[in-house]
């Protein structure tokens, strides 16, 4: 299995309803996700800047929004995720397994 066919099981993560992982010049790497080119210049400009202010310190960011479908941001090496989450789920807790899951991809 690659490394992007691996990543791609980020979807069935509890919390995740859609996300878009975009390289270090904007393209998208992987996705399951509406409007995939808006959604990928935003997380590309945002992930640029946040890791510009925090460096070594960003670990995610979120946006919070009325409908509860927070939108997240986290650094992946040299990459950007961008994840939508499911209404019915705490921040902390979506946040706590995608950090698992990705750590988990770094150890393999």
């Amino acid at each position: 299995m690659t490394l992007i066919e691996k990543f791609s099981q980020i979807s069935r993560i509890e919390g995740v309803d859609q996300y878009v992982l975009v390289d270090q010049i904007g393209n998208i790497v992987a996705h399951k996700i509406d409007d995939p080119q808006k959604v990928a210049k935003i997380v590309f400009n945002l992930g640029k800047n946040f890791y510009s202010l925090g460096k070594t310190q960003f670990k995610h960011v979120t946006f919070s929004r009325e409908n509860q479908k927070n939108f997240f941001i986290f650094p992946v090496g040299n990459h950007c995720l961008g994840v939508i989450k499911q209404k019915n789920i705490n921040n902390i807790t979506l946040t706590d397994n995608i950090v698992n899951f990705l750590n988990s991809l770094l150890k393999e």
